[in-house]
């Protein structure tokens, strides 16, 4: 086999081979329970590096990359870890600008699987143990000074939630994850808040008085340190050419009207919340560094703009808008691009409904092909069910496959026209593979050439 192949083979290991149906019927263990009996087994990479914790509804894999891209542009030795991954697994592992190699990815699933195999039979979520475990072990391996780790779902009983925390990061908030976290805001902001251990410095964006609520009271229950990103110490604006633009006035760094890699105004916001992460961590970052990661910072999937090409004739956005928040951010996005009409290929995962956002968008499409994402042990939104939400607000037509779905989007379009790819990840990340192949994703270490 060649590395690519064993790297096909270390995926379906983790994704078929490790899938447990959860936490034991009656056990009282949460998931960041399980993680910790998890880690002797791996003699605890997680106590070989300081992390940065980032949490959130919204934003949080965003605000994650842009510290890690201005840490590596301060020659600070640090790894990035988000979730999930759009295309390729190496995108969750990422050190000095790359993703991890085939040959990294496949020698850590080998580490692991020994370790995962005896608690075979017990009822533990052993696939997120294990994706969490090769993430603390690549930060080991790479010998990294501060690791920026994603939160997975919630924060306080996360898997992620078991390392020494040096800055706890919680961005916008919102209603998500519902049936895990809780259905009002305040049972969100608790367990988001969660990530704020004894001895940090806690960056939180207040979004809404919940999570201020729920961040002072854990600060202040566990000792931490409480920053409130206050709205009148950053601006962002999107000029001419469409790029959003930051003005930052923080602790010590100042910044004005830089550039940002990441598309929408919301990314400013973001931006602020990663710089003012960055300056709690302590490293004295210069300036110029900061301009440097911001701009470097892109995340495939996050109002990705893919330029005309034989493959396509015009432009092609692809977000993956799951949730209210998201979708209303994309559609505020799709206003900067100017386009003469609008193709938009749509499909959702079972859980995902924001149908208020949905109706907005079809009513702004002059063509809606609505498709069922492919996700394993997942099930995707019917396709008719979805025909029903956007009924009379466009023309609509079903296109079940993905790539299927893409192309009829295409046949349609013009050059002066815009096609988006929207609402599931998953659906963005199959889409991507007309224009950047997942072989060579992996083999670049990169999701752009």
């Amino acid at each position: 086999m060649d590395a690519f192949q064993r790297y096909e083979a270390a995926c379906r290991y983790i994704n078929e081979g490790l899938i447990r149906t959860g936490d034991a019927p009656g056990s009282d263990r949460t998931r960041r329970e399980w993680m910790e009996s998890f880690l002797p087994d791996l003699d605890h990479p997680e106590r070989s590096f300081e992390a940065i914790h980032v949490a959130g509804t919204s934003g949080k894999g965003s605000v994650a990359t842009m510290v890690a891209e201005i840490l590596h542009a301060a020659g600070i030795r640090a790894a990035l870890h988000v979730s999930p991954y759009l295309q390729v697994a190496t995108e969750k592992l990422w050190a000095e600008g790359r993703y991890a190699s085939a040959e990294e990815f496949s020698g850590l699933v080998d580490w692991i699987r020994p370790r995962a195999e005896a608690r075979r039979g017990e009822e533990v979520p052993m696939h997120g143990m294990a994706s969490v475990g090769l993430a603390l072990e690549f930060f080991r391996r790479r010998a990294v000074a501060l690791g920026v780790m994603e939160a997975g779902v919630g924060g306080r009983s996360d898997l992620t939630n078991v390392m020494r925390t040096r800055v706890a990061v919680v961005s916008a908030l919102g209603l998500d994850h519902v049936k895990t976290l809780g259905p009002e805001l305040r049972d969100i902001a608790w367990h988001k808040a969660g990530v704020i251990r004894a001895g940090c410095v806690a960056v939180v964006l207040p979004s809404c008085p919940e999570i201020v609520d729920a961040a002072r009271g854990q600060a202040r229950e566990v000792g931490a340190e409480l920053r409130l990103l206050a709205r009148d110490r950053f601006g962002g604006r999107v000029d001419d050419r469409g790029r959003t633009r930051l003005t930052y006035r923080g602790e010590r760094l100042a910044l004005d009207d830089v550039p940002l890699g990441m598309r929408g105004l919301f990314q400013a916001e973001n931006a602020a919340l990663a710089v003012a992460a960055v300056e709690a961590a302590g490293h004295g970052v210069d300036p110029d560094a900061v301009t440097e990661g911001l701009a470097r910072a892109r995340l495939p999937g996050r109002l990705e703009l893919i330029p005309p090409s034989e493959r396509n004739p015009c432009p092609v956005l692809l977000d993956g808008a799951h949730n209210p928040d998201k979708l209303g951010a994309m559609l505020s996005g799709l206003l900067t691009l100017r386009r003469r009409r609008l193709h938009v290929v749509y499909g959702a995962i079972g859980s995902r409904s924001p149908d208020r956002e949905l109706r907005r968008l079809a009513g702004l499409a002059d063509t809606l092909v609505v498709t069922e994402p492919a996700v394993y042990q997942k099930t995707a939104r019917p396709a008719e069910e979805i025909l029903q939400v956007v009924r009379g607000e466009t023309r609509a037509l079903v296109e079940r496959n993905a790539l299927d779905a893409v192309a009829e989007a295409l046949g349609q379009a013009e050059p002066d026209d815009l096609v988006a790819v929207t609402g599931s990840l998953y659906l963005c990340g199959e889409a991507r593979e007309r224009f950047y192949p997942a072989r060579e994703v992996v083999e670049r270490r990169c999701s752009w050439w």
